[in-house]
């Protein structure tokens, strides 16, 4: 079953961008990443969207990328949720997000590249590549221990634990915690003032948060990308995924 990525315009200029697959916890796979970039495109192109707001749907965000995926890109020569995350990256506009549920691997990596992010209290976080014998992508590496601190970073990616809601709010991934079922609430809440305020200021603020690290996060997304290429055809990679997929065949 494939996951739809829906696009909805709310009034005063929002665009409400959709991730939606429950009955596989929203996971992303390389058709999903192409939809993703051409609703990027358009909602770039379209002056008449002021803010984007990315969300799952019922009670998660995404589950991260489609490990099936991972399995096929030993030979490839390129990432296709790199290339989606690059795109976020670029995307001139405020983007809010609203997680519930789970946010795990990719779905925790997404925040790194939302301006402002809304988490349902209950929500689940994790970056478990480690424990598919993988490694992080989309400038994790650089951007995250800027934002929580090297040694928090470290446990993140090297025990490759969940943590809560209130955790990602303390090391500053998250904006705020919402109560559960409110969070998509209150990122509308946020993109609404964000519309209201003087919309040319706003883009001009977002370059200049950014301006100046851009190449070292390009950096960060290029190293990434090879590394999990080579990562993804070693024996101890593909190893991890058969054994995942064997033990979810055998509940």
């Amino acid at each position: 079953m494939a996951t739809d990525i829906t696009t909805t315009r709310r009034e005063g200029g929002i665009e409400l961008l959709g991730i939606s697959c429950p009955e596989r916890r929203n996971i992303l796979d390389e058709a999903s990443y192409t939809r993703l970039i051409e609703a990027l495109d358009v909602a770039e192109a379209d002056a008449e969207v002021k803010v984007l707001v990315i969300t799952g749907s019922e009670n998660c965000f995404t589950a991260g990328n489609d490990l099936n995926d991972y399995k096929a890109l030993g030979d490839a020569e390129s990432v296709p949720a790199i290339a989606f995350l690059r795109r976020l990256r670029a995307f001139p506009k405020p983007v809010v997000a609203a997680a519930e549920g789970l946010a795990l691997g990719l779905g925790s990596s997404i925040l790194l590249h939302c301006d402002f992010a809304y988490a349902g209290h209950s929500t689940r976080f994790c970056l478990p590549f480690v424990n598919f014998a993988l490694t992080p992508l989309g400038a994790t590496t650089y951007l995250l221990p800027r934002l929580v601190g090297s040694k928090a970073t470290t446990a993140m990616l090297m025990l490759g634990q969940p943590f809560t809601a209130a955790r990602a709010n303390e090391l500053g991934l998250i904006t705020d915690v919402a109560p559960d079922g409110k969070a998509l609430m209150q990122a509308l809440d946020c993109a609404e003032r964000l519309v209201a305020k003087p919309t040319e200021a706003l883009l001009a603020i977002k370059v200049l948060l950014r301006e100046g690290e851009d190449e070292a996060v390009e950096g960060a997304f290029a190293r990434e990308e090879r590394r999990l290429l080579e990562r993804c055809g070693s024996p101890e990679a593909q190893g991890a995924i058969e054994a995942f997929f064997a033990r979810k065949r055998g509940r």
